[in-house]
């Protein structure tokens, strides 16, 4: 589903390499947690798969897509295809709930028939039945990125990419938070989050890609490692 083939990310010449030679396999309906300190290169990883960013040498390939070969013009086809959560939320602050998460599926052209249909729906797979009229501010930090979870699931996307969604949480939201994405996954959706909360990434055990400037320096599954430690 995301294949990175030597993959190298530098900003501009005189930066140091966000990514240096990242070669990473996410099958489809895998979760996996990428980890590592601030700077380690978790967010630019993220970035290329939506194409933020081109790498600046290797290849990446995201749900049958070369993205080296994607034409700017297609590059809404590829992002309707990936769901995406930030650690701020990223809500309209004037739309209530519904509205927030209504207005991806407005963008796409969806009838008025599906909508009524896909928002409640998803509202109920993140647990917030019943507060679709809410306004953003009227709820707490958890139910917000819970809103935002469903407007990333609304189109159902068949990828999930989280960066840092827990990172403005309490450690007992971080977990709902996580088994909300855990229940997505199991429902066929692949899930990259990136994280730096150990504490969710043992409660969890799924597979763990670690990061240290911009390598990857660990690829461990449950039950073994898929990638010796660098020296």
């Amino acid at each position: 589903m995301i294949t990175m083939e030597r993959v190298s990310l530098r900003y501009a010449k005189a930066d140091p390499w966000a990514l240096d030679e990242v070669d990473l396999d996410v099958r489809r309906g895998e979760f996996c947690f990428v980890v590592g300190e601030s700077g380690s290169g978790k967010s630019s990883l993220l970035r290329l798969v939506i194409l933020e960013q081109r790498p600046s040498r290797g290849r990446v390939l995201v749900a049958g897509h070369d993205l080296g070969e994607l034409a700017p013009r297609r590059v809404h086809l590829l992002r309707r295809q990936i769901g995406t959560v930030f650690q701020d939320f990223r809500l309209l602050s004037g739309k209530t709930v519904h509205q927030n998460v209504a207005y991806v599926l407005q963008v796409l052209g969806a009838s008025r028939h599906e909508i009524r249909q896909r928002v409640p729906e998803t509202l109920d797979l993140v647990g917030l039945q019943g507060k679709g009229r809410r306004l953003p501010h009227e709820l707490s930090g958890g139910e917000q990125q819970r809103v935002a979870i469903a407007r990333a699931m609304v189109n159902k996307p068949p990828i999930l990419l989280a960066d840092e969604p827990t990172g403005n949480l309490d450690p007992d939201t971080s977990e709902e938070i996580v088994a909300i994405l855990d229940r997505i996954n199991r429902a066929g959706t692949t899930v990259v989050m990136a994280t730096h909360d150990t504490t969710i990434v043992d409660h969890f055990r799924k597979r763990v890609v670690q990061l240290q400037d911009g390598q990857v320096v660990r690829d461990q599954a449950e039950g073994g490692y898929r990638r010796a430690a660098l020296p």
